[in-house]
């Protein structure tokens, strides 16, 4: 494809920014003072260096009553200088700069949180205090004042935030807004806390720069305000002059994804379209929007005026620049996995990304600077941390050799992206196979390593990256070996092994809830057949949209323990289990499995002892260990070797951590 409406300049007001590229603002708890420093520098810098055309900070802390931890402050004098030195070095690599202006109201983390009315938060679970009159004005001119230092320190604009559900939704929504004042009940008079606010900034700081509003194109809260009412709102907006809509999901309380993987690329572009088709000013489109040429579509069917990519910016800060090149081959996607970002920040750490090792680490790492000292580096196993190490260990000059006993690459992500919804995880796959091309690393697919094999190619490093063995439950009926209908998650999820009508999935870890799932929209329609179906009336709407949604097995997950999906990171696991519920998938916890016969097994639930007949086929996900044979095999034989243990095979766990450990390897291998 080429790629042109992303590179024509948008100009917003009298600002030109140089493409369509936004990086939005987001939390990155980089700065735990407020103050910025250097790693929260470095981060923004190397993505103004990749090509991104607006940068937008934040959110920034304008009054403590609203603010959140490890926020950047813009809401005393003091921040000027750092503020001013900031926007000077974005500026250099020709990024223009937006800091989005933050109040949380009753999301705030605070016994002195506020908000519009004393609601209990379903988000923090506490009670606000209800905003006085001349409480509401204070906050108006918290912003107006953050507003004019921004302007001070030469940022290009400020961005009001109206989504996510924080103070701005607050007022606007009658779930959260029971006041009987003029900010109350109507919905001019809900309208009127934000259309002061624009109005207030506006003639503080409007003549000079840029003032946006972030809204929600959808709260995505039952008995809240809908995409229908979010044009209505955009529309009073533009009307009272603000320069750019930025628009996004729903409410962090929402029960809809909005972020995780399980969300196809570009689904709520719909949204933006929703605002555009009812304003004048630019619109931005947000919201797992990863890909270059999703967004170039977006553009192209005039849905948005530009487009934000958070996560896709973290995982790779030069996409801008690489898509210009024409180098999409070397763009790492945000694969959506979440587990360095938002897991991260919930947990209270600052942000990483499964992807990408250097971020909240930028300008630690060369890769530009070869080693003076090349080695022939072995790599036993092509898992993402093997292939990682594989990239960066010849980037740096090193002669470097795959062995991989199967015939392709990416070890058990080859089964991780075989379930619905995890599909994104084989752009990683693609990924290293573009890099073992154009890096020209050798790579023996079919190639068992042994000791001799190993000694053969007389390597001055091997770095085992193995994986797992599978562990099967000692169980009578199994006792250590699968039988004929009873098989490990990721020789079904390869597609290799049919299954039958009634299915039992034994483990409810993270794997065992993607099975489950995997195996319950068997036999749905495929949507291009459901659209042929429906075009020709060949059967009725309603049928042919529940075979569209649902499969035509019947799908059992058990689990030893008294809840799903414990290894499971918060910002994914609520939405799996909302998925197997929608799908009618049978869920037993606290159950202690005792017995497998034939087409049967039995469980104690409870102190009860129970039985599942007529099961088809059983699929274990019921654990891993690390695969070290050959590793130990080699250290007992060649005690003088460098060898090196990473990923899985060095202990199970996370692909963040794998990779991670990849690059790491590689890195130092002549330190």
């Amino acid at each position: 494809m080429k790629f042109v409406k992303l590179y024509e300049p948008l100009m917003i007001k009298d600002v030109e920014i140089r493409n369509r590229f936004v990086l939005p603002a987001m939390a990155l708890n980089f700065t735990p003072n407020g103050s910025i420093g250097d790693k929260f520098s470095n981060f923004y810098a190397e993505r103004a260096k990749g090509g991104v055309g607006l940068i937008i900070i934040g959110g920034c802390q304008i009054e403590a009553r609203g603010a959140a931890p490890s926020f950047i402050a813009v809401d005393d004098d003091k921040y000027l200088p750092e503020l001013s030195k900031f926007a000077e070095r974005i500026h250099s690599h020709g990024a223009k700069l937006v800091a989005q202006l933050y109040h949380a109201g009753a999301y705030a983390i605070s016994p002195d949180a506020v908000s519009c009315s004393a609601i209990r938060s379903n988000l923090t679970k506490m009670m606000p205090k209800e905003l006085t009159i001349e409480d509401i004005k204070i906050v108006q001119e918290s912003h107006a004042t953050a507003a004019e230092r921004v302007r001070k320190a030469g940022f290009d604009g400020v961005e009001l935030l109206g989504s996510a559900g924080y103070l701005i939704n607050q007022f606007l929504s009658p779930k959260t807004n029971t006041r009987i004042d003029q900010y109350g009940g109507s919905l001019e008079n809900r309208l009127r806390y934000p259309l002061e606010l624009i109005k207030l900034v506006k003639e503080r700081v409007g003549k000079d720069i840029l003032v946006g509003i972030r809204i929600a194109g959808d709260d995505f809260v039952p008995g809240s305000n809908t995409y229908k009412e979010s044009a209505i709102f955009a529309k009073y907006y533009d009307e009272a002059g603000v320069d750019y809509i930025n628009v996004t999901g729903g409410w962090h309380e929402t029960r809809i994804p909005q972020i995780p993987m399980m969300v196809p690329q570009g689904a709520y572009a719909y949204l933006a379209e929703n605002v555009r088709n009812n304003v004048n000013v630019p619109v931005f489109s947000s919201n797992r929007i990863n890909s270059p040429v999703i967004a170039e579509k977006i553009l192209r069917n005039e849905m948005a005026d530009a487009i934000c990519m958070g996560r896709a910016l973290i995982a790779d800060p030069y996409l801008p620049n690489k898509t210009k090149e024409n180098k999409l081959w070397d763009i790492r996607k945000c694969v959506g996995c979440n587990q360095g970002c938002f897991d991260h920040i919930f947990g209270g750490k600052g942000v990483e990304c499964m992807r990408n090792f250097e971020v909240s680490r930028e300008g630690k790492f060369d890769l530009d600077k070869k080693t003076d000292n090349p080695m022939k580096v072995l790599i036993i196993g092509s898992g993402p941390g093997g292939l990682e190490a594989a990239r960066v260990a010849k980037i740096l000059g090193h002669n470097v050799t795959i062995l991989e006993k199967k015939d392709k690459i990416g070890g058990q992500a080859n089964s991780s992206w075989a379930p619905p919804g995890r599909h994104d995880i084989k752009e990683i796959i693609d990924y290293y196979h573009a890099q073992i091309e154009h890096l020209n690393i050798d790579l023996q697919l079919g190639k068992e390593a042994t000791p001799e094999i190993i000694n053969k190619h007389n390597p001055d490093a091997v770095i085992f990256a193995t994986g797992v063995k599978y562990t099967i439950p000692n169980i009578p009926g199994i006792d250590g070996s699968l039988e004929s209908n009873i098989y490990s998650a990721e020789d079904v999820l390869s597609g290799d092994i049919p299954v039958g009508k009634n299915i039992v999935i034994v483990g409810g870890s993270g794997t065992g809830m993607e099975t489950a799932i995997w195996a319950a929209e068997l036999g749905t329609l495929d949507s291009e057949v459901a659209r042929f179906i429906s075009l020709y009336e060949l059967m009725p709407r309603e049928e042919i949209f529940d075979r569209w949604l649902k499969g035509n097995r019947n799908v059992t997950l058990i689990e030893m323990l008294p809840k799903l999906g414990l290894n499971v990171g918060r910002t994914t696991r609520g939405f799996l289990i909302g998925h197997i519920m929608k799908l009618g998938i049978n869920v037993i916890t606290n159950a202690n499995i005792t017995k497998f016969e034939g087409n049967k097994i039995e469980f104690d639930h409870a102190g009860e002892q129970k039985i599942l007949e007529n099961i088809d086929t059983f699929i274990l996900a019921t654990g891993v260990t690390p695969n070290t044979d050959l590793h130990d095999k080699l250290k007992a034989s060649n005690p003088s070797f460098k060898i090196y243990k990473i990923g899985d095979c060095k202990k199970a766990r996370t692909m963040m951590e794998a990779i991670h450990e990849g690059f790491k390897t590689a890195y130092k291998l002549d330190k």
